[in-house]
Formats: C-alpha cells, sequence, structure tokens
C-alpha cells in the first residue's frame, strides 16, 4: 500500500536589521540587511539524524544531531553560473533555541540591485544574486560515516553542492535525507528594485535579489528518499486478511529477509533538482545481486510475534492474528532507500505454527506440534522519493480439515453349496 508523505509547517526567522523605510535617512536605506529564512518541514532523518525528520527533529539542538545545512553562492553582476563555488555559505548550521532559528556568523545581502524602489533611490551599474541550496539533518564539516550521510561536496568545488549518502542495514540506523526547494506555491516577492522574483514550487531557491526587509526566504524541505515499512497479519482459512484463529494456535515469526539486485545502496543527492519535487540523484549505486539487503530479526523484531524458539506454547508470544501488526520493535523506524523507480522486492519470511495438543508426546518444551514455514515472494513496486510504502504481509493459514463416511459393502459374487444334495 502506497501512501503519500504529508507536511508540516513552521516559521524559521533568522534576523533583520533595517529601520522603517519612510523615516529614515538614506544612509540607513542602503545599510546593510541581514538575509532571513523560512522554511518548511515534512510531517513524516551513522552521519546524520537517526529516524524520520519532523518539525520537532528539526527543532532538535545540534549534539543532537537537528538543525539544517545551507550553501549560499554569491554571483557578482549576474545570474548562477556553474563555475561558482560556494562562495557566500558553505554548510552554514542553522539550529534552533529559545523559540528562534539562529547561525553564526550573521550574513547580509548584497546591495548592487540595479536600482531602489525607495524615495530617492540609490542605484548601483549592475545586480548581484544570491543562490540557496539546504539539506537536512545537518552534519559537521567534515563528518564521515559508512551510512546516512556520507560527505558533502567540498567549499572549492564549482557547481552545485551535493550530499554523498549510503543505506543503513538496520532500521534502528536509517537515517533520513531532505533538501530545500521553493514551498507550495513557489516563492514570490518583490525586490527593493521593484521587480518581482519568483521562483516555481518544488524548484531550487536560485537567483534572489534582496528583498525588502521582512521578506523571509522559503524552504521547503523534501524527502529525497522512499521510506519502507512492514506490517504482518494472518488470513485465516479465507483469501483475504482476516478471519479466527483457532484459541489453540499460534503463529510466530522469526526472520523476515528483503533482498533485490535493483536496490539502491549508495548514491549522490545533487542539491539542484531540475524537476519540481524530484530528487536529482545524480549517481545511483545499486545493490547488484540478490542477496539479502534488510534482516529483520531478533531484537529488531515487534515482541508480540517474535518467535520465542522451541518453548511451550504458553511461552510463545500472542503472535500474527486477523489484526495487523507492525514487524519492527520500534514502530517509528523504517528502512530508508534511494528511489530507483519500479524496483523489484523479494520478501522472505519464516515463520512457526505451533499448536497445543496433549496427545502429543513433548519434544523437548514443545507441547504439542510444531512447523517451521520458509515462503517468499518477488514484487515490483515504484520506489519514488518523499514516498512512504508499508509492504503488508499476508499469512495464509488453511486448517486441516477431516471427513469421513463408512462405504457399503461390497457384493463379491456368490457360491451355492448343497449340503445335503437332493436327487430326483
Amino acid at each position: 500500500m502506497k501512501k503519500i508523505l504529508f507536511f508540516a509547517a513552521t516559521a524559521m526567522l533568522f534576523a533583520a536589521c533595517t529601520s522603517d523605510e519612510a523615516n529614515a535617512p538614506q544612509a540607513t536605506k542602503t545599510a546593510p540587511q541581514a538575509i532571513a529564512f523560512d522554511t518548511y518541514t515534512p510531517a513524516a532523518t551513522r552521519a546524520g539524524k537517526v529516524g524520520v525528520m519532523t518539525t520537532t527533529t528539526l527543532q532538535d539542538t545540534e549534539a543532537n544531531g537537528g538543525g539544517f545545512g545551507v550553501f549560499a553562492v554569491y554571483s557578482n553582476d549576474g545570474t548562477y553560473a556553474a563555475t561558482l563555488t560556494p562562495n557566500f555559505m558553505y554548510n552554514q548550521g542553522v539550529f534552533y533555541s529559545a523559540s528562534a532559528w539562529s547561525y553564526t556568523p550573521l550574513k547580509y545581502w548584497p546591495n548592487e540591485t540595479g536600482n531602489d524602489s525607495q524615495t530617492s533611490p540609490a542605484t548601483s551599474t549592475a545586480k548581484d544574486y544570491l543562490s540557496f541550496f539546504a539539506y537536512a539533518p545537518y552534519v559537521a564539516d567534515g563528518t564521515t560515516g559508512t551510512e546516512g550521510i556520507t560527505a558533502l561536496s567540498a567549499k572549492d568545488a564549482a557547481g552545485y553542492p551535493y550530499v554523498d549518502y549510503a543505506v543503513a542495514a538496520l532500521p534502528e540506523n536509517s537515517v533520513d535525507l531532505l533538501w530545500g526547494v521553493a514551498p507550495s506555491g513557489g516563492l514570490s516577492y518583490t525586490a527593493v528594485d521593484g521587480n518581482d522574483v519568483t521562483v516555481a514550487e518544488g524548484l531550487p531557491l536560485k537567483d534572489l535579489l534582496k528583498p525588502s526587509k521582512d521578506q523571509k526566504i522559503k524552504f521547503l524541505f523534501k524527502h529525497a528518499l522512499a521510506r519502507i515499512g512492514f506490517s504482518v497479519v494472518g488470513a485465516f482459512d479465507q483469501i483475504t486478511a482476516g478471519g479466527e484463529k483457532d484459541a489453540n494456535t499460534k503463529v510466530t515469526v522469526k526472520e523476515i529477509e528483503i533482498s533485490g539486485s535493483d536496490f539502491g545502496m549508495s548514491g549522490t543527492l545533487s542539491l539542484n533538482n531540475t524537476t519540481a519535487g524530484v530528487a536529482n540523484w545524480t549517481t545511483i549505486n545499486k545493490q547488484g545481486n540478490t542477496d539479502a539487503i534488510f534482516t529483520i530479526k531478533d531484537d529488531a523484531l515487534n515482541t508480540t510475534i517474535k518467535d520465542g524458539g522451541a518453548v511451550a506454547y504458553a511461552s510463545q508470544p500472542e503472535g500474527v492474528t486477523a489484526a495487523e501488526k507492525n514487524v519492527f520493535a520500534d514502530a517509528t523506524k523504517y528502512f530508508m532507500v534511494i528511489p530507483t523507480g519500479e524496483t523489484d522486492i523479494t520478501v522472505k519470511i519464516t515463520y512457526y505454527v505451533q499448536t497445543l495438543d496433549g496427545k502429543l508426546a513433548p519434544s523437548g518444551s514443545v507441547d504439542g506440534s510444531r512447523v517451521e514455514n520458509v515462503i517468499s515472494k518477488t514484487i515490483k513496486v515504484n520506489l519514488e522519493n518523499n514516498k512512504a510504502y508499508n509492504l503488508k504481509l499476508i499469512l495464509g493459514l488453511t486448517s486441516v480439515k477431516l471427513d469421513a463416511e463408512v462405504a457399503d459393502w461390497q457384493v463379491d459374487g456368490s457360491a451355492e453349496v448343497n449340503l445335503p444334495r437332493n436327487n430326483e
């Protein structure tokens, strides 16, 4: 079942420092103006904060993995060029504290705007622009790891900033990855030269001119990954999930394996996407074989379904029922994967059906029958960024039904025996 991931919003104001323009002297009107941002974060991320990013986790402290990183490029007398480096901000960490967002050192908008819409305007012969690229969760410069955000583009690297990422093998280590684009409805404001600046919804915030003192630069943070969760449910003596399980039987799960050669295991995300809302993965390194990629077992399994081994019936958990259950011990955890479009996913589950039966001779601690089942199936899933998927594993169990009838006697011919014999 595929679900669309929804968004919640929160405002972030960094700083502003201009006076009332109508009454201010000319020197004040042309004073430097601090850059202010506004962001939206998705409602629904070992470098990088583990888990799905939300407004709350984004607002966490730097020590706890909160905040986001900004790259900014200054274009002197022209618009953005791929030859430029992040010469205005490089991995600038922005953090939330005391109901406000802040960063240091504070930066100001370039004042070369070609013209100025104020009374008695100041003028310049050219226009300077700023382009902003952002990602979350923030990682400090030089942070390295084998999972999550593994690297950032270098300070002296020309072209669009990028983030290197590697998929975590365990859900408890999965790191979400977001990048910033123009919010719903797009970014639109009037620059100080009186002309409108617009950026279409879902595209990067490039070539922005100095706005009014109260204008914030708004980011919509979108998930660059696809999120996969798993649940399990029984289908007892029926085709679809549901039915009534016998009270003396428990169905418990030993492990679940997920594999597929087309899974993206690592890649490079450009923070400049060219299609609105679509993550720009410039490089994706795939699994390339059918070995297990993810394994859910032991402490990672939901304790209500986790098989207890060859133990007495009463020692097993409730197990799989007609009610759908999350397979993870922590229901807030998911696998985060690089979106690769239509992808073959093979799911293999090992589970036991144990039935209490006093007529059977005990086998160790097992007081009944215990049957192992190893079942696998391959399905196609269209993995797209910013979307959440739940793979519901339906275990179909058919009870052993007994019937009987008594056959009629079969008459197999006859013979005459005359004792004694009568003569004529």
